[in-house]
């Protein structure tokens, strides 16, 4: 796993186990071994330790400390061995001379050493080691000191920017608060900067990872992670083999789990970290301990970092039941990172946080919205993000039906709509993206109108900023921003890439230097022995085929070369078997004049390769092409060929010797040559061990080329040498778990009978004298013990010739019961009420041990009527004053290390029983007997019932009469009662234990007539020539007395005279009858009389009539099935009736319908009873559903064959092509703006047509509401607006054609006046009028102008002009010497606007008027904007205690108060009393809780503006 820079005692950054030094000199000085405490190393100095005696051990090591400057430092450590060791203490990097500042002490009293360091500063940070030594070993462990620097220190601060500047950073500082200030007027800033990326260098060095290994963060990652995050983190890491990554990935989590188990229960329920709020980051999971005391400890990429568990800390904890919370608050870049948590020295949960490196170019602007309209909140990112995290009122914000969010399509642009505002939503929201966030505020203003006050306006949305900016645009020129950056970055790399190139290729082409060795060659024969005679010192091992350094040389060996271990089986007569391999002739300029080499003949490198010679026949000797090519490491290469190429001798076995036949080839680098064969190829030499020696058999084979050839075998094969494996193990030793005291037994078995072999534990050799038992039957080898003890735990190993088998041997003590006492414990205790009882039960087991007590499930613990006693061997449950509620089962469980047992007994407390059981049943009442019956007791005390005592009153009466016992059965026959009298009994019940209380019955009446109820209708069994069998059931009323029986009537049809079946006198005492007195072909019904004490009831109902016959037979299948109509909801079916056959099928008499859907395969009964009819309507199917359909007959012999459809059907009419049905449908429509737009249209359709609506032929908006059935279409405009004028088409289509109409709408209201009226006069006698146009002219095409006129003869205003769809207008006639004044109007198609007036035209002489100028007055404005007058002020109330809280404002108007608690509303919080009286806002808390600890603010705001005072109430204890 990854290395964090920690060691085992989970301490902090800086600690290290010994030094490498140390570590050499104690690995030549003696043993290691793991101490129990962990990061504790042991050294022991022997071998063997003396009886004994022990080498040193911590009992409590040192822990890291992390404290503030200045204060006191203190370790200590507790130690054991014998001899006593002593103790020592250093340190890693400093001195301890200074007595003064480093104290050390030990207590005897405890055997305790302590190690004081006074005044700490930043020196005294470091490493610091404790050694216990003795004659035996000796023990280290280590502990870092991390000091807290408080304020600025100059000095300090010089030497630290000197350490940089060395490249020597001392990393145990945490350091909160150091101030760059001190930089200025001393070190250069540029200078400084440098100094500061030099350290960023130095301290963040990356490790070299070999190739194809994965980081080791990848592990710590994804171990922690959930599956469908699996892919994205191998694609972050590159992992590309995710099968492989699953198996080892499943390997660690195992381990991890192991590990895991030492210190936990349970972990579940991770939540990898995420940012929460405003510069807060968490994460959190359930956690269980096994040991409280167990330390918890954060690392971030490695290094230790401190916690608290106060929330102000910047890394903090909390704790809240099994959950853990961390937090890390005031985010910045460098807090991204690998957050780990360790349980000791066991990982728990990793979590990888990442902080995106984005901004706000336009952040989120305040927002004023009404009551019911909707709020919009915009921003844009620096960089493309597919969401970031709304928030308002401090609770993040999810998608719903309040909040719409909303991401453009470039990632830049991000929307929280808030819908249907309300006074609730007011107050701050923000967004968050990475650690940047913004916040904003919504205003939500109350309706002033009082006219609509309970009534929904229409929603409009109020855009955020109200700046003006275009969000699109701001988002596109960023967009192409970071696509340049992008770029630049590319071109940058590239331009890096090809002078990387430029160089090597310079560098290639470059004057060779002198090789340092003649490494030109190397040898490799058949031992595998190579050697370079170069600097290289290219030297192999005999038989090896790797050399010592594991390099690679350049020269490579032929295709018949083979490796040293050949040499086993036969020598080769190939000359190439030599293993010669010979170098290129040129120098690697990435060489470092070293080489290394192995046992296959090749060469290492010297020094810088040569490029190669290649000789080329088509150029001429002397002269030499350069060219470009790839060597073995991948580097592209430079060559010069120095003449043409030899070309190869290849020896044809058909050809003739001296002659020769050129052919052409394809040589490595792919270029074609030309060779020349020079005589007959050799025969391969094979030898058969079946053949004589010196004669040879020829065979053809196929050679390597391909070409079919000969060989002759010369002699015998040599036979192959077969290799004894040795001893095998056919099944090895397996794990065993053994009870301590009880044998265990260790077998496996070897592949040979007659092998030995010897038995180990821990190491340790076993002979018969350490009692064990070990036995070979064969080839199974078995160790017996007989008594297993704590000390026969340990591995075992069994070794027979070289291999071995180890196993497991774990020796438990779990808890155990001895089986008499266990026999003696699980018998029940019985005990009188209120007396005491004592349960106890020794036991056996390995301590420390466990012990609960249960009663009937839960868990006893002492009180004042439970003890519970504890020892070693045993333990005893004593219970005082038992009641009867105590009765069951007890409990007793043990649990410790090794297991669990549990043992369980019972307790019966006996008490007097309860009372018996009502109500009481009266079984008969009549004239000379009451015969009751009641339920028994519900506990009868743990005894059983003996007896029931019984006590009469007669009604009247005061005296009770003793009727005596009666045996335990609750039932009671008075037979000496009086005909007409009430009485009353009480019971009681009688047990060992005593009497329980009396049940007294209600008034029960001796003869009282009670007829039974009339039985329900004879039901008909059978039915036959000479017999008819009825049934029936008994009357839900027995009328308080049992049935006597039943008397049987029946009647013929026709008649109107009932006949008794039985003698009156004899009553049917079963309820069944076989009626024989009947006529063949008649047709009967029947009815029934039940009879009790009372006498006869009600007849029944009369039953079915039945025909006296013999059965019929089923009738057949239906005729000419068929469907006669369908619709959406139901199908109609028709059929004919079955043929009769006499004797195979008679007549119908009814008939079923069945139905089921398609995709079911049960069938649904449509009518209850059989229907007479032919035809029938299925009703209630889903529409255009699929049904099978089918027909049942049915008459008296039972149902017939079904008779189905052929098909199935669909629940739908017949195919009808969409039309319209409205006769007088319109097609032009004028609504008033404000008013709704309604457009109901029918068709008809079949199967369900498709409608759709346009407005001038694009889709509608949103705003506009469609409602669609099966013949009609509405379009709905609840509230017009002018810009819904338009032809608004609808189209109706289904898979039989389609059919459309338009409407058009226009959308107008009353005009607005024209604008300001003029008068010229161009011609005499006439007035041209002239007149701005109404502002509605350029809305409205169908606006037009009316002028009007009224000269001062008369009183009446005259219509000159109409319908003017100019504006101007020439009036004539005017008179000189009078005054005539126009007035101009517009109207459309919804009416007409107000005038506009002309000044007056012409002159008449009139008086002057008397005007008086009156002064103006200025109004005082009283009104102020809301403010506080007197603020809140810090409160501090102790628990308990009430809480009064009260400031002063101002404000006119009134301005509107709200209360909060971290900003949450508390104006309609009951727990609190608000008061606003005179300007004096208070809050009282009558009972102050922790509960009410926050900050507190009051808000007061009105038109004018909005106030805020704050306050924190501290709750003291």
């Amino acid at each position: 796993m990854w290395k964090k820079s920690k060691v085992t005692d989970q301490t902090a950054t800086g600690q290290g186990g010994p030094s490498e030094a140390e570590q050499e000199e104690e690995k030549k000085a003696g043993i290691k071994k793991r101490s129990k405490v962990p990061g504790v190393m042991i050294t022991q100095f022997i071998e063997v330790l003396p009886e004994g005696k022990s080498t040193p051990d911590f009992l409590r090591k040192p822990i890291a400390l992390t404290i503030q400057e200045g204060k006191l430092a203190i370790f200590k450590a507790n130690v054991c061995g014998d001899p006593k060791p002593e103790v020592t203490w250093g340190r890693a990097k400093g001195d301890m001379s200074d007595t003064e500042t480093f104290q050390k002490r030990y207590d005897e009293a405890t055997g305790e050493y302590t190690l004081e360091i006074h005044r700490v500063s930043g020196e005294e940070a470091d490493t610091y080691k404790c050694y216990a030594i003795n004659e035996y070993g000796k023990a280290i462990c280590t502990a870092a000191l991390n000091v807290i620097e408080v304020g600025f220190k100059k000095k300090k601060a010089m030497e630290q920017l000197e350490d940089i500047g060395r490249g020597r950073v001392n990393q145990n500082f945490v350091r909160p608060c150091v101030r760059p200030s001190f930089v200025l007027g001393s070190v250069d800033p540029a200078e400084f900067r440098k100094l500061l990326r030099k350290r960023k260098g130095v301290d963040k060095e990356e490790a070299v990872k070999e190739p194809g290994e994965i980081d080791e963060r990848f592990w710590e990652i994804i171990m922690s992670a959930d599956r469908k995050d699996y892919e994205r983190i191998c694609a972050e890491f590159g992992v590309k083999d995710f099968r492989v990554m699953l198996k080892k990935l499943s390997e660690k989590k195992k381990e991890r789990q192991e590990e895991q188990a030492q210190y936990i229960e349970t972990i579940n329920n991770l939540k990898h970290i995420d940012i929460k709020g405003v510069g807060i980051a968490s994460f959190e999971f359930d956690l269980e301990l096994k040991d409280l005391s167990s330390r918890i400890f954060l690392y971030k990429d490695g290094v230790m970092i401190p916690y608290s568990d106060e929330e102000e800390m910047k890394h903090s904890l909390k704790t809240v039941g099994k959950k853990l919370i961390f937090s890390v608050r005031d985010l910045k870049a460098e807090d991204a990172g690998l957050y780990q948590v360790d349980v000791e020295e066991v990982n728990l949960f990793s979590t990888d946080f990442k902080i995106p490196t984005v901004d706000f170019i336009v952040k989120i602007q305040e927002v004023k919205a009404k009551e019911r309209e909707d709020a919009m909140f915009e921003c844009v990112l620096s960089q493309p993000c597919p969401r970031i995290k709304w928030m308002g009122k401090n609770a993040t914000l999810e998608e719903g039906e309040k909040y719409t969010i909303t991401v453009s399509e470039d990632k830049l642009i991000h929307r929280l709509l808030i819908k249907d505002c309300s006074q609730l939503d007011k107050g701050i929201y923000s967004a968050a993206a990475g650690i940047k966030t913004c916040s904003a505020w919504l205003i939500v203003e109350a309706d002033s109108d009082p006219a609509s006050h309970g009534k929904k306006k229409t929603r409009k949305t109020t855009q955020a900023g109200g700046t003006g900016l275009d969000l699109g645009k701001l988002a596109q020129e960023q967009q192409e921003k970071l696509a340049k950056e992008r770029q630049e970055q590319i071109d940058a790399a590239n331009k890096a890439r090809a002078e990387e190139e430029r160089l090597a290729r310079e560098a290639l082409l470059a004057p060779p230097l002198p090789d340092t060795g003649d490494g030109d060659s190397g040898e490799g024969g058949d031992s595998g022995e190579g050697k370079d005679t170069g600097d290289g010192k290219n030297k192999s091992e005999s038989g090896s085929n790797k050399s010592k350094d594991g390099g690679k040389s350049v020269g490579e060996m032929k295709d018949s070369e083979k490796e040293g271990d050949d040499k086993k089986n036969k020598k080769s007569t190939d000359d190439s078997d030599k293993g010669k391999g010979s170098s290129n002739n040129g120098i690697d300029p990435n060489a470092n004049g070293e080489g290394d080499g192995d046992s296959k003949g090749r060469k290492g490198r010297t020094g810088p390769l040569i490029p190669d010679t290649v000789i080329d026949p088509n150029v001429k000797s002397g002269t030499g092409q350069t060219e470009e090519y790839i060597d073995a490491a991948g580097m592209h290469s430079v060559r010069t060929r120095q003449g043409p190429l030899l070309k190869d001798t290849v020896i044809d076995p058909n050809g003739q010797s001296g002659t020769g036949e050129t052919k052409e080839y394809t040589d490595a680098s792919g270029k074609r040559s030309e060779c020349t064969r020079q005589g007959p190829l050799l025969k391969d030499t094979v030898i058969d061990p079946n053949a004589q020696s010196g004669t040879g058999e020829t065979e053809q084979y196929t050679d390597v080329s391909g070409k079919r050839s000969e060989r002759t075998r010369q002699g015998p094969l040599l036979k192959d040498t077969v290799i004894d494996p040795g001893v095998q193990f056919v099944s090895g030793l397996s794990n065993v778990h053994a009870l301590i005291g009880q044998p265990a037994e260790l077998m496996c078995k070897l592949s040979n009978d007659n092998c030995e072999g010897t038995w180990y534990r821990d190491s340790k050799k076993l002979t018969a004298d350490d009692g064990h038992i070990m036995s070979r039957d064969g080839a199974n080898h078995k160790l017996v013990i007989n008594r297993c003890q704590e000390e026969d735990s340990g591995k075992y190993r069994f070794e027979a010739d070289g291999r071995k088998t180890e196993a497991m041997l774990n020796v438990k003590d779990p808890p155990r019961f001895d089986p008499d006492d266990l026999s003696a414990f699980s018998q029940p205790v019985i005990v009188k009420v209120g007396n005491s009882t004592t349960f106890k039960l020794p036991f056996v087991g390995r301590e420390p041990m466990k012990i609960q007590w249960y009663r009937k499930g839960e868990e006893l613990l002492d009180d004042n009527t439970t003890k519970i006693e504890k020892s070693f061997t045993q333990s005893r449950l004593l219970l005082s004053k038992c009641q009867r509620k105590d009765t069951g089962e007890i409990k007793i469980k043990l649990k410790n290390e090794h297991g669990t047992m549990e043992a369980i007994s019972r307790l019966i407390v006996l008490d007097k029983p309860t009372a018996p059981q009502g109500p009481v049943e009266v079984l008969e009442s009549t004239a000379s007997c009451i015969h009751i019956k009641w339920r028994a007791p519900k506990d009868d005390g743990g005894c059983p019932v003996i007896n029931y005592n019984l006590e009469r009153q007669q009604v009247g009466r005061n005296t009770w009469k003793k009727l005596g016992d009666i045996p335990g059965v609750p039932e009671y026959k008075d037979n000496d009662v009086e005909h007409g009298r009430k009485y009353c009994y009480r019971i009681r019940v009688v047990t060992e234990e005593g009497v329980s209380e009396m049940m007294e019955t209600d008034d029960l009446t001796a003869g009282t007539l009670a007829f039974p109820s009339s039985p329900a209708p004879p039901k008909v069994a059978s039915a036959f020539n000479n017999c008819i069998n009825l049934t029936w059931s008994t009357p839900t009323d027995t009328g308080e007395s049992r049935i006597l029986g039943y008397n049987l009537e029946k009647r013929k049809k026709g008649s109107n005279l009932w006949s008794p079946v039985n003698p009156t006198d004899e009553p049917i005492q079963e309820k069944k009858r076989a009626v024989t007195d009947v006529v063949a072909g008649n047709e009967y019904e029947f009815r029934v009389y039940a009879i009790n004490v009372s006498g006869l009831s009600e007849p029944s109902s009369p039953s079915e009539f039945i025909f006296a016959k013999d059965p019929k037979n089923p009738p057949g299948k239906v005729e000419d099935l068929k469907v006669a109509d369908t619709s959406y909801t139901a199908i109609s079916l028709s059929w004919n009736k079955p043929t009769e056959e006499v004797g195979v099928q008679d007549e119908a008499k009814g008939y079923f319908i069945e139905v089921r859907q398609a995709e079911c395969i049960d069938w649904t009964r449509c009518n209850v009873t059989p229907i007479i009819l032919t035809t029938f309507t299925v009703k209630s199917l889903k529409a255009m559903a699929m049904y099978w359909i089918r027909v049942i007959a049915i008459n008296d012999g039972g149902e017939g064959v079904a008779q189905d459809l052929d098909n199935y059907i669909l629940a739908m009419p017949p195919p009808v092509r969409p039309c319209f049905t409205d006769n007088k449908m319109k097609s032009f429509m004028v609504v008033r703006a404000g008013n709704s737009v309604r457009i109901l249209l029918n068709f008809e359709a079949s199967p369900w047509p498709e409608v759709t609506w346009l407005k001038d032929d694009v889709p509608l908006l949103k705003r506009v509401n469609i409602s669609n059935s099966e013949s009609s279409s509405q379009l709905l405009i609840t509230s017009s607006e002018r810009s819904d004028s338009g032809i608004y088409t609808i189209v109706v289509k289904n898979l039989v054609g389609q059919e459309s109409f338009s409407v058009e709408v226009r959308v107008t209201d009353d005009p607005k006046p024209p604008g300001p009226v003029e008068l010229e006069e161009n011609v005499p006698g006439t007035v041209t009028v002239i007149w701005e146009p109404s502002p509605d002219e350029k809305r409205d095409d169908h606006l037009h102008y009316s002028v009007s006129k009224r000269d001062s003869t008369k009183g009446s205003w005259s219509t000159v002009a109409d319908r003017l769809f100019n504006n101007k207008f020439t009036a004539c006639n005017i008179m000189p010497g009078r005054e005539y004044h126009f007035r101009v109007y517009a109207k459309n198609d919804m009416g007409m606007s107000a005038p506009s007036e002309s000044p007056t035209w012409g002159s008449e002489r009139r008086k002057d008027t008397f005007v008086v100028n009156m002064p103006a007055y200025k109004t005082c404005d009283l009104r102020t904007a809301p403010a506080f007058l007197v603020p809140l002020r810090q409160h501090t109330a102790p628990k308990g205690y009430e809480c009064y809280m009260s400031c002063a404002i101002k404000g006119n108007p009134k301005p509107r108060v709200t209360w909060y608690r971290n900003n949450i509303s508390l104006n309609t919080n009951t727990n609190y009393l608000i008061t606003n009286i005179c300007g004096v806002c208070s809050l009282l808390i009558l009972r102050v809780t922790p509960k009410d600890w926050g900050e507190y603010n009051i808000q007061i705001e009105s038109a004018l503006g909005r106030a805020e005072s704050s306050t924190k109430l501290t709750v003291r204890e």
